[in-house]
């Protein structure tokens, strides 16, 4: 048996947004820094893709959404994830 994680984990802080090399979306983690913070997931692997997938947080507060009940959310290129809003990280599982 093997004593990998099941799924990905990828931390994206707002200064870094960038592909996570993945096609399958499982949870997201937003935390909010010192302002309201959101988060887009496009289906591309550069910042031109369709958005996907977003959400949102206020600040000093935090999101969590989880898709593994509904086996994820499927992305045909790859996954990009762009935070925005001072502070922001987000906590991306990936398959």
């Amino acid at each position: 048996m093997s004593d990998l994680p099941r799924f990905i984990r990828t931390t994206v802080p707002v200064a870094s947004p960038g592909a996570l090399g993945s096609k399958r979306l499982m949870a997201v983690v937003l935390v909010g820094g010192s302002a309201n913070s959101s988060v887009d997931f496009k289906d591309a692997s550069t910042d031109t893709g369709t958005v996907l997938f977003s959400c949102n947080t206020l600040a000093a507060t935090t999101t969590s959404i989880c898709f593994e009940d509904v086996g994820g959310i499927a992305f045909s290129t790859d996954i990009y994830c762009k935070p925005s809003g001072t502070g922001a990280i987000v906590y991306a599982w990936t398959a």
